[in-house]
């Protein structure tokens, strides 16, 4: 089977592990019955390793129960840059490989849901861990809503981003947070509503910065070009800023003037919001 998932981009600044967005950066995957293991990956994360160890084989395995396939992978989405790349590989390789749900399966290998529910359905979703499932919906956004990520050159280890986290956060910090997740729905399901202030966060963002300060400098000419909101794109390194669809372009290519200017290494990418999310191109045998 062959199928094909989008990018997306998780929290948007106060909904941490909670919202996730679908872009329009998309990897294909293929799977087919085969004698023995092949892989054949293209695109960005071509340069890992191929092989046992791999992460669509491992979910292949807890699929198919053996790695009797030949797997092919084409990618877009760029690694280590918050952009959901191992949550779109999980879904999609679950798809392919005639997974019962491709979302559980992402989302245990994730171990949130939140990339592989907007993955899995395309659009805005919010995800949940309830009990010991995973649950995903998806929200009303806006038809005039597309985005700017700024993808760095450099790599950014969701690991170490998530280390930075705090465990303990004040009542005050998380009440913050759950304001302005309200008002950013209410904003992202009406542009006309939605301003800088509702991507503001106080649980990971800061603390995040202490292991990629650039961040910040990243949201500041993000906003500078007119972006309704800037916020990191999951864990990081990229920076997505939210904008009318009409100027996204434009936008886009104004930041990379102030990019430029600032000496800075990284590409702006305007993006369409993906609202297919998982999409079966071909089931033939």
């Amino acid at each position: 089977m062959k199928v094909r998932v989008p990018a997306s981009s998780a929290n948007l600044g106060p909904g941490y592990d909670t919202l996730g967005l679908a872009l329009s950066l998309y990897m294909t995957v293929e799977i087919r019955e085969a004698e023995a293991l092949t892989i054949v990956a293209r695109g960005e994360g071509s340069g890992l390793p191929i092989d046992e160890n791999h992460l669509a084989v491992s979910v292949a395995r807890s699929v198919v129960g053996n790695t009797n396939l030949a797997i092919t992978i084409d990618s877009e989405i760029p690694l280590a840059r918050g952009l959901g790349s191992s949550a779109a590989l999980a879904v999609a390789v679950a798809a392919a490989a005639g997974a019962y749900d491709a979302f559980v399966v992402a989302s245990d290998v994730d171990g949130h849901c939140e990339n592989a529910g907007a993955s899995y359905l395309g659009g805005l979703v919010a995800g949940a861990r309830v009990e010991d499932g995973w649950e995903v919906v998806s929200l009303p956004l806006d038809p005039r809503l597309s985005a700017v990520v700024i993808v760095p050159e450099t790599e950014l280890s969701t690991k170490d981003a998530r280390a930075a986290v705090p465990r303990a956060i004040p009542t005050e910090d998380a009440v913050f947070n759950l304001q302005r997740m309200a008002m950013l729905l209410a904003g992202l399901a009406d542009l006309d509503r939605l301003i800088p202030e509702w991507g503001e966060d106080r649980i990971h963002e800061a603390a995040r910065e202490q292991v990629f300060p650039l961040a910040r400098t990243l949201k500041e000419l993000m906003l500078e070009a007119g972006a309704r909101i800037a916020t990191w794109s999951g864990a990081g390194s990229s920076v997505i800023g939210i904008f009318d669809r009409d100027e996204a372009s434009e936008r886009a290519g104004a930041i990379g003037g102030l990019l430029t200017e600032a000496g800075i290494a990284a590409r702006p990418l305007p993006l369409e919001v993906d609202r297919e999310g998982l999409v079966v191109m071909d089931d033939a045998p």
